[in-house]
Protein backbone atom coordinates (compact mmCIF):
# COMPACT_ATOMS: atom_id res chain seq x y z
CA UNK A 1 0.00 0.00 0.00
CA UNK A 2 1.72 3.35 -1.33
CA UNK A 3 1.49 6.14 1.03
CA UNK A 4 -0.34 8.41 -1.03
CA UNK A 5 -3.04 5.98 -1.30
CA UNK A 6 -3.29 4.96 2.71
CA UNK A 7 -6.26 7.06 4.19
CA UNK A 8 -8.11 7.96 7.81
CA UNK A 9 -10.30 4.55 6.83
CA UNK A 10 -7.16 2.44 6.47
CA UNK A 11 -5.73 3.49 9.37
CA UNK A 12 -8.82 3.04 11.71
CA UNK A 13 -9.68 -0.65 9.96
CA UNK A 14 -6.26 -2.08 10.24
CA UNK A 15 -6.31 -0.64 14.30
CA UNK A 16 -9.54 -1.55 14.80
CA UNK A 17 -11.25 1.30 15.80
CA UNK A 18 -13.62 3.96 14.44
CA UNK A 19 -12.83 6.53 12.52
CA UNK A 20 -13.67 9.30 14.98
CA UNK A 21 -11.24 7.81 17.60
CA UNK A 22 -8.59 8.57 14.49
CA UNK A 23 -9.44 11.84 14.20
CA UNK A 24 -9.27 12.34 18.53
CA UNK A 25 -6.24 10.75 18.41
CA UNK A 26 -4.68 13.05 15.28
CA UNK A 27 -5.45 16.28 17.66
CA UNK A 28 -4.36 14.78 20.63
CA UNK A 29 -7.59 14.33 22.41
CA UNK A 30 -7.55 13.47 26.21
CA UNK A 31 -10.18 11.44 25.57
CA UNK A 32 -8.72 8.73 23.76
CA UNK A 33 -7.23 6.18 26.32
CA UNK A 34 -3.23 5.34 26.48
CA UNK A 35 -3.47 2.32 25.12
CA UNK A 36 -5.79 2.82 22.10
CA UNK A 37 -3.52 6.06 21.22
CA UNK A 38 -0.52 4.02 21.22
CA UNK A 39 -2.25 1.26 18.78
CA UNK A 40 -3.50 4.07 16.24
CA UNK A 41 -0.03 5.53 16.40
CA UNK A 42 1.91 2.42 15.74
CA UNK A 43 -0.70 1.65 13.25
CA UNK A 44 0.28 4.61 11.32
CA UNK A 45 3.91 4.45 11.62
CA UNK A 46 3.56 1.16 9.96
CA UNK A 47 1.50 2.36 6.81
CA UNK A 48 3.26 5.70 7.10
CA UNK A 49 0.20 7.31 6.94
CA UNK A 50 1.20 11.22 6.66
CA UNK A 51 -2.14 13.04 7.85
CA UNK A 52 -3.48 15.91 6.04
CA UNK A 53 -3.84 19.37 7.37
CA UNK A 54 -7.58 19.66 6.17
CA UNK A 55 -8.15 15.98 7.95
CA UNK A 56 -6.94 17.85 11.17
CA UNK A 57 -8.74 20.68 10.48
CA UNK A 58 -11.93 19.14 9.99
CA UNK A 59 -11.55 17.12 13.29
CA UNK A 60 -10.76 19.88 15.80
CA UNK A 61 -13.17 22.15 14.58
CA UNK A 62 -17.29 21.77 14.74
CA UNK A 63 -18.93 23.74 12.24
CA UNK A 64 -22.63 22.60 13.42
CA UNK A 65 -23.57 22.26 9.84
CA UNK A 66 -24.07 19.16 7.53
CA UNK A 67 -24.15 20.05 3.75
CA UNK A 68 -26.55 17.98 1.66
CA UNK A 69 -25.13 17.76 -1.95
CA UNK A 70 -28.59 16.86 -4.77
CA UNK A 71 -28.64 17.63 -8.45
CA UNK A 72 -32.32 18.97 -8.16
CA UNK A 73 -34.12 20.98 -5.79
CA UNK A 74 -37.48 20.74 -7.39
CA UNK A 75 -37.94 17.10 -8.64
CA UNK A 76 -39.99 15.13 -6.88
CA UNK A 77 -37.76 12.30 -5.98
CA UNK A 78 -35.85 15.00 -4.37
CA UNK A 79 -38.30 17.07 -2.84
CA UNK A 80 -39.16 13.10 -0.95
CA UNK A 81 -36.12 12.22 -0.04
CA UNK A 82 -35.36 15.92 1.58
CA UNK A 83 -38.48 15.65 3.53
CA UNK A 84 -36.80 12.72 5.62
CA UNK A 85 -33.16 14.44 5.86
CA UNK A 86 -35.42 17.44 7.71
CA UNK A 87 -37.03 15.73 9.86
CA UNK A 88 -34.12 13.42 10.92
CA UNK A 89 -32.34 16.68 11.59
CA UNK A 90 -35.41 18.64 12.93
CA UNK A 91 -34.62 17.44 16.90
CA UNK A 92 -30.62 18.09 16.64
CA UNK A 93 -29.50 21.58 17.06
CA UNK A 94 -27.45 21.69 13.59
CA UNK A 95 -27.65 23.20 10.42
CA UNK A 96 -28.24 22.31 6.93
CA UNK A 97 -26.76 23.54 4.15
CA UNK A 98 -28.42 22.59 0.71
CA UNK A 99 -25.94 22.47 -2.42
CA UNK A 100 -27.41 22.09 -5.94
CA UNK A 101 -24.29 19.75 -8.37
CA UNK A 102 -25.16 19.08 -11.51
CA UNK A 103 -24.01 15.94 -13.00
CA UNK A 104 -22.60 17.55 -15.97
CA UNK A 105 -20.38 19.78 -13.71
CA UNK A 106 -17.01 18.52 -12.75
CA UNK A 107 -18.88 17.65 -9.36
CA UNK A 108 -15.30 16.22 -7.44
CA UNK A 109 -14.25 19.76 -7.60
CA UNK A 110 -17.07 21.51 -6.80
CA UNK A 111 -17.52 19.27 -3.88
CA UNK A 112 -13.90 19.65 -2.21
CA UNK A 113 -14.59 23.04 -2.35
CA UNK A 114 -17.18 22.64 0.05
CA UNK A 115 -15.25 20.68 2.04
CA UNK A 116 -12.21 22.85 2.11
CA UNK A 117 -15.00 25.75 3.09
CA UNK A 118 -14.64 24.07 6.61
CA UNK A 119 -18.19 25.06 7.18
CA UNK A 120 -19.53 22.03 7.94
CA UNK A 121 -19.29 19.01 9.82
CA UNK A 122 -19.87 16.40 6.87
CA UNK A 123 -21.71 15.79 3.99
CA UNK A 124 -24.81 13.64 2.56
CA UNK A 125 -24.32 13.29 -1.38
CA UNK A 126 -27.30 11.94 -3.06
CA UNK A 127 -27.04 10.90 -6.37
CA UNK A 128 -24.05 11.96 -7.02
CA UNK A 129 -22.42 9.23 -8.88
CA UNK A 130 -19.44 9.73 -7.05
CA UNK A 131 -18.01 6.20 -7.08
CA UNK A 132 -17.99 6.82 -11.04
CA UNK A 133 -15.74 9.48 -10.26
CA UNK A 134 -11.72 9.93 -8.91
CA UNK A 135 -12.88 10.71 -5.34
CA UNK A 136 -9.12 9.82 -3.32
CA UNK A 137 -8.77 13.32 -2.06
CA UNK A 138 -12.83 13.63 -0.60
CA UNK A 139 -11.29 9.96 0.97
CA UNK A 140 -8.21 11.34 2.16
CA UNK A 141 -9.94 14.73 3.76
CA UNK A 142 -11.42 12.50 6.65
CA UNK A 143 -14.46 14.55 6.73
CA UNK A 144 -17.53 12.01 7.31
CA UNK A 145 -19.61 11.27 3.89
CA UNK A 146 -22.52 9.38 3.25
CA UNK A 147 -23.54 9.07 -0.41
CA UNK A 148 -27.54 8.57 -0.18
CA UNK A 149 -29.06 6.39 -3.82
CA UNK A 150 -25.59 5.06 -4.46
CA UNK A 151 -23.59 2.39 -3.13
CA UNK A 152 -19.79 2.79 -2.92
CA UNK A 153 -17.07 0.18 -1.38
CA UNK A 154 -15.11 3.88 0.23
CA UNK A 155 -17.87 5.81 2.05
CA UNK A 156 -21.09 5.05 4.14
CA UNK A 157 -23.54 3.98 0.95
CA UNK A 158 -27.11 4.02 1.51
CA UNK A 159 -28.38 2.33 -1.62
CA UNK A 160 -31.43 0.96 -3.97
CA UNK A 161 -30.38 -1.72 -6.68
CA UNK A 162 -31.97 -0.05 -9.81
CA UNK A 163 -31.10 -3.22 -11.66
CA UNK A 164 -33.60 -5.21 -9.35
CA UNK A 165 -35.99 -2.39 -9.64
CA UNK A 166 -36.76 -2.66 -13.26
CA UNK A 167 -36.59 -6.01 -13.55
CA UNK A 168 -39.38 -6.21 -10.89
CA UNK A 169 -41.77 -3.51 -13.09
CA UNK A 170 -40.57 -5.75 -16.56
CA UNK A 171 -41.62 -9.52 -14.69
CA UNK A 172 -44.74 -7.50 -13.43
CA UNK A 173 -45.63 -6.78 -17.02
CA UNK A 174 -44.81 -9.79 -18.64
CA UNK A 175 -46.93 -12.15 -15.91
CA UNK A 176 -49.51 -9.87 -16.71
CA UNK A 177 -49.41 -11.00 -20.76
CA UNK A 178 -47.36 -8.46 -22.25
CA UNK A 179 -44.74 -9.20 -24.29
CA UNK A 180 -44.14 -5.73 -26.85
CA UNK A 181 -43.26 -3.34 -23.89
CA UNK A 182 -41.59 -0.41 -24.41
CA UNK A 183 -38.78 0.88 -22.00
CA UNK A 184 -38.58 5.00 -21.74
CA UNK A 185 -35.07 5.50 -19.45
CA UNK A 186 -33.37 8.44 -17.80
CA UNK A 187 -30.07 9.77 -18.37
CA UNK A 188 -27.91 6.83 -19.77
CA UNK A 189 -25.39 8.45 -18.33
CA UNK A 190 -26.04 8.18 -14.88
CA UNK A 191 -25.53 5.31 -13.17
CA UNK A 192 -29.07 4.81 -12.51
CA UNK A 193 -30.03 4.92 -15.93
CA UNK A 194 -27.50 2.26 -17.27
CA UNK A 195 -28.44 0.08 -14.40
CA UNK A 196 -32.50 0.27 -15.10
CA UNK A 197 -31.80 -0.27 -18.67
CA UNK A 198 -29.57 -3.28 -17.61
CA UNK A 199 -32.59 -4.73 -15.58
CA UNK A 200 -34.75 -4.30 -18.85
CA UNK A 201 -32.54 -6.27 -20.57
CA UNK A 202 -32.41 -9.19 -18.03
CA UNK A 203 -36.09 -9.44 -17.49
CA UNK A 204 -36.12 -9.36 -21.52
CA UNK A 205 -33.77 -12.02 -21.93
CA UNK A 206 -35.01 -14.14 -18.78
CA UNK A 207 -38.34 -14.03 -20.77
CA UNK A 208 -37.11 -14.81 -24.47
CA UNK A 209 -38.41 -10.95 -25.99
CA UNK A 210 -36.25 -9.15 -27.98
CA UNK A 211 -35.62 -5.64 -27.70
CA UNK A 212 -37.12 -3.58 -30.41
CA UNK A 213 -34.87 -0.60 -29.98
CA UNK A 214 -37.86 1.62 -31.55
CA UNK A 215 -39.03 0.84 -28.19
CA UNK A 216 -36.04 1.70 -26.20
CA UNK A 217 -36.28 5.64 -25.46
CA UNK A 218 -33.05 7.22 -23.80
CA UNK A 219 -33.56 11.16 -22.48
CA UNK A 220 -34.15 12.56 -18.91
CA UNK A 221 -35.74 11.83 -15.68
CA UNK A 222 -38.83 13.92 -16.71
CA UNK A 223 -42.67 14.69 -17.25
CA UNK A 224 -41.46 16.69 -20.65
CA UNK A 225 -39.35 13.90 -21.75
CA UNK A 226 -41.73 10.98 -21.01
CA UNK A 227 -44.09 13.30 -23.10
CA UNK A 228 -42.31 13.30 -26.34
CA UNK A 229 -40.28 9.98 -25.86
CA UNK A 230 -44.25 8.76 -25.79
CA UNK A 231 -45.35 10.80 -28.97
CA UNK A 232 -42.71 9.08 -31.04
CA UNK A 233 -43.66 5.35 -30.43
CA UNK A 234 -47.47 6.84 -31.43
CA UNK A 235 -46.13 7.95 -34.33
CA UNK A 236 -44.95 4.26 -35.13
CA UNK A 237 -47.53 2.17 -37.25
CA UNK A 238 -50.43 0.81 -34.69
CA UNK A 239 -49.31 -2.46 -35.21
CA UNK A 240 -45.91 -1.77 -33.75
CA UNK A 241 -47.08 -0.26 -30.74
CA UNK A 242 -46.32 -1.55 -27.53
CA UNK A 243 -48.98 -3.20 -25.02
CA UNK A 244 -47.22 -1.70 -22.20
CA UNK A 245 -44.78 0.67 -21.47
CA UNK A 246 -42.26 1.32 -18.77
CA UNK A 247 -41.25 4.51 -17.77
CA UNK A 248 -37.74 4.90 -15.85
CA UNK A 249 -39.61 7.73 -13.43
CA UNK A 250 -43.28 8.29 -12.61
CA UNK A 251 -42.46 11.55 -13.96
CA UNK A 252 -41.99 10.46 -17.28
CA UNK A 253 -45.06 8.38 -16.49
CA UNK A 254 -46.99 10.99 -16.17
CA UNK A 255 -46.12 12.63 -19.27
CA UNK A 256 -46.65 8.83 -21.10
CA UNK A 257 -50.30 9.59 -19.91
CA UNK A 258 -50.35 12.51 -20.73
CA UNK A 259 -49.05 11.67 -24.51
CA UNK A 260 -52.02 8.71 -25.04
CA UNK A 261 -54.96 11.32 -23.30
CA UNK A 262 -54.10 13.64 -26.75
CA UNK A 263 -54.05 10.04 -28.54
CA UNK A 264 -57.87 9.06 -27.13
CA UNK A 265 -55.48 6.50 -25.43
CA UNK A 266 -56.14 4.78 -21.68
CA UNK A 267 -54.19 2.58 -19.40
CA UNK A 268 -54.17 -0.18 -18.65
CA UNK A 269 -56.79 -0.79 -21.31
CA UNK A 270 -55.27 0.72 -24.47
CA UNK A 271 -51.35 0.64 -23.20
CA UNK A 272 -50.42 -0.38 -19.79
CA UNK A 273 -47.95 2.44 -18.35
CA UNK A 274 -45.76 1.63 -15.10
CA UNK A 275 -43.70 3.67 -13.33
CA UNK A 276 -40.62 4.03 -10.98
CA UNK A 277 -39.93 5.86 -7.52
CA UNK A 278 -43.90 6.33 -6.24
CA UNK A 279 -43.96 10.00 -5.40
CA UNK A 280 -46.76 11.36 -4.45
CA UNK A 281 -48.41 12.32 -7.08
CA UNK A 282 -48.44 8.64 -8.72
CA UNK A 283 -50.68 7.85 -5.95
CA UNK A 284 -53.52 10.37 -6.60
CA UNK A 285 -52.47 9.74 -10.71
CA UNK A 286 -53.11 5.92 -9.56
CA UNK A 287 -50.02 4.91 -11.27
CA UNK A 288 -48.59 1.44 -10.75
CA UNK A 289 -44.79 1.53 -9.94
CA UNK A 290 -41.82 0.44 -8.57
CA UNK A 291 -41.50 2.24 -4.71
CA UNK A 292 -38.57 3.28 -3.45
CA UNK A 293 -38.30 4.60 -0.20
CA UNK A 294 -37.51 7.97 -0.50
CA UNK A 295 -38.31 9.23 2.52
CA UNK A 296 -36.32 6.61 4.58
CA UNK A 297 -33.31 7.11 2.39
CA UNK A 298 -33.18 10.93 3.33
CA UNK A 299 -33.46 10.08 6.75
CA UNK A 300 -31.12 7.34 6.99
CA UNK A 301 -28.84 9.33 5.43
CA UNK A 302 -28.43 12.01 8.34
CA UNK A 303 -28.85 9.09 11.15
CA UNK A 304 -25.75 7.73 9.95
CA UNK A 305 -23.79 11.01 9.25
CA UNK A 306 -24.30 12.00 12.36
CA UNK A 307 -22.99 9.06 13.94
CA UNK A 308 -20.18 9.37 11.58
CA UNK A 309 -19.33 12.93 13.07
CA UNK A 310 -19.66 11.51 16.00
CA UNK A 311 -16.88 9.13 15.35
CA UNK A 312 -19.63 6.27 16.29
CA UNK A 313 -19.23 4.26 13.41
CA UNK A 314 -16.29 1.53 13.34
CA UNK A 315 -16.61 0.40 9.87
CA UNK A 316 -18.12 1.73 6.62
CA UNK A 317 -22.15 1.56 6.85
CA UNK A 318 -23.78 0.18 3.94
CA UNK A 319 -27.46 -0.62 3.75
CA UNK A 320 -29.58 -1.67 0.85
CA UNK A 321 -33.12 -0.69 0.63
CA UNK A 322 -35.72 -3.10 -0.14
CA UNK A 323 -38.18 -2.09 -3.34
CA UNK A 324 -41.46 -2.89 -3.60
CA UNK A 325 -43.81 -3.07 -6.78
CA UNK A 326 -47.24 -0.82 -5.40
CA UNK A 327 -50.17 -2.14 -8.05
CA UNK A 328 -52.83 0.76 -8.56
CA UNK A 329 -55.25 1.23 -11.98
CA UNK A 330 -52.45 2.13 -14.98
CA UNK A 331 -51.24 -1.68 -14.90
Amino acid sequence: MSKNKVNIYDVAEKADVGIGTVSRVLNNSDKVKDNTRKKVLEVMKELNYRPNKLAQNLARQKANAVAVIVPSFIDHFFVEVLKGIQDALEEENIDLILHKIDLNENRMKKIMDIVHSRKVDGIAALTMDISDTENQELKDSGIPVVLADEFSADFHSIYLDDLKGAEMAVDYLVNHNHNKIAFINGDINSLHGQKRLAGVKKSFQKHNLKINTDLIKDGDFYAEDGYQSMQEILELPRTEWPSAVFAASDNQAIGVLQAMEEKGLKAPDDIAVIGYDNIELAKYLKITTVWQPMYQLGHLAIEILLKAIKGELNEIYQKELELKLVKRETA
